[in-house]
């Protein structure tokens, strides 16, 4: 069932600000299917983005996580 989530679903980051939640999701389907996301207006984006700045993840899985997957997903340049 892992291996269909990786290869079929983005899931999107918005658990509250919760660390072990990132590294579960990051854990379970892999960075490169994870999005940011806030969950506006129930969460501050500046509190948001601070907290994912600090979080304790690779630097390459966070620019992943932040804009890559969504660039890639969506098409974007």
């Amino acid at each position: 069932m892992a291996e269909y989530f990786r290869n079929n679903f983005y899931n999107h980051h918005q658990r509250q600000f919760l660390h072990q939640s990132l590294i579960h999701t990051i854990l379970t389907v892999g960075a490169d299917r994870v999005l940011f996301a806030v969950d506006y207006p129930f969460e501050d984006h500046a509190q948001a983005a601070e907290w994912f700045d600090a979080a304790e993840i690779a630097e390459h899985d966070r620019i992943k996580i932040g804009r890559d997957n969504a660039k890639a997903l969506f098409g974007l340049d």
